[in-house]
């Protein structure tokens, strides 16, 4: 779901339903890269207008356009302007998106700990656009992935599955088969060193933001109740059970023992909030993104007026890939999906011949 703050995705399952798995199947990149292709996209510029204009419309496209479409044309002349500095100057656009940070830790998503073939579809759905901006305009384009596995220093993600995830970001690009001199990472991990007294600033701006919260601010009370709801099912819970986490979840159930599980969700997840908010503005406040790709315009799956934002993986779709796991339907539709909500499904588990993950990379329909 869109919000400006954060991906807000599909509501967990409340019960722990996980298919069944029948079949499993090893292969290598080639093989499972020809599975991504029917979910690839061709997006068209309009025919008309100025070059810049022809750029901007591709993110205009029904299969680009997420979030609040009057985004764009309410804010043309901004985008226009951002577009004009690269054309102007006759130079590859450079676009920035915060992705990539590690798998969910939650048991009810997924039980993998680097990237999937979900992560593998996002990378060929943004080099899409990229083709796109190539086609009108000969300079084409460049993607950074601000890859933000700094995020779970402060939210209770093992350091280990951070550095897994990360890990296996280069075979994900592999299986995508998109060009690496075109959609290339950087780790946010440079902003402890890039930005003065890093660690002592982050901690002020999330007490900052606490006060501003305690006041009543409407704009921060506002991005908390949205922040926090998406929070709690992305706190570490690897150590309960699946089916006790179910529960937890569903406020419907109040047995005793759900107490202590739905206290510790609710706290992490307020102190995730804080620290999520407080990256952000570090990034923008002391010009670190500007450092580190001058003028780029921002690709995003929060959509605001300030952000181009772009489908992640498909239109249906409606979770991110690190808080799913990728299905291939009978009808060849790929799905971002809860591990422990597809109950009756009946499945073939697909693997990366050689990679260190023993969990399935993605997962295809039978029958």
């Amino acid at each position: 779901m869109p919000s400006p703050y954060i991906y807000v995705n599909a509501e967990l399952p409340k019960r722990f339903t996980p298919p069944k798995i029948e079949k499993k199947t090893v292969a290598n990149a080639e093989a499972l890269n020809a599975l991504l292709l029917g979910n690839d996209i061709i997006v068209t510029a309009a025919s008309n207008g100025t070059t810049q204009e022809r750029i901007l419309s591709i993110f205009e496209d029904p299969e680009v356009l997420f979030g609040d479409p009057s985004f764009i044309p309410a804010n043309r002349a901004a985008w226009l302007k951002k577009i004009s500095h690269f054309v102007e100057a006759g130079k590859p656009l450079e676009f920035v998106s915060m992705a990539f940070p590690y798998k969910s830790p939650n048991p009810l998503k997924t039980d993998r700990k680097a990237p999937d073939l979900g992560e593998a579809l996002m990378l060929r759905r943004f080099q899409a656009v990229l083709d796109a901006v190539g086609a009108v305009y000969a300079p084409g384009a460049r993607l950074t992935i601000l890859e933000e596995g700094i995020l779970g220093r402060c939210q209770g993600v093992p350091p280990e599955d951070i550095a897994a995830y990360r890990a296996g970001i280069a075979a994900s690009v592999a299986v995508a088969g998109v060009d690496p001199q075109r959609v290339t990472f950087h780790s946010l991990d440079t902003m402890v060193s890039d930005i003065p007294n890093f660690e002592a600033r982050w901690i002020h701006e999330q007490e900052r933001l606490r006060e501003l919260h305690a006041q009543g601010e409407a704009g921060i009370v506002d991005a908390y109740a949205t922040t926090v709801k998406a929070s709690r099912t992305s706190v570490p819970t690897q150590d309960y059970e699946p089916e006790l986490l179910a529960a937890a979840y569903d406020p419907d159930q109040t047995e005793s023992a759900l107490r202590y599980v739905r206290d510790y969700i609710e706290k992490v997840a307020h102190r995730q909030v804080f620290a999520y908010r407080a990256i952000i503005n570090l990034r923008d406040s002391t010009g670190y993104l500007h450092n580190l790709r001058p003028n780029a315009l921002k690709l995003t799956v929060s959509p605001k007026p300030e952000n181009l934002a772009v489908t992640p993986v498909n239109t249906w779709s409606k979770i991110l890939p690190y808080h799913g796991v990728p299905v291939l339907g009978a009808d060849g539709r790929w799905t971002i999906r809860y591990l422990g909500g597809m109950e009756n499904m009946v499945l073939e588990a697909l693997h990366l011949d050689g990679e260190a993950d023993p969990a399935p990379i993605g997962y295809r329909v039978l029958g």
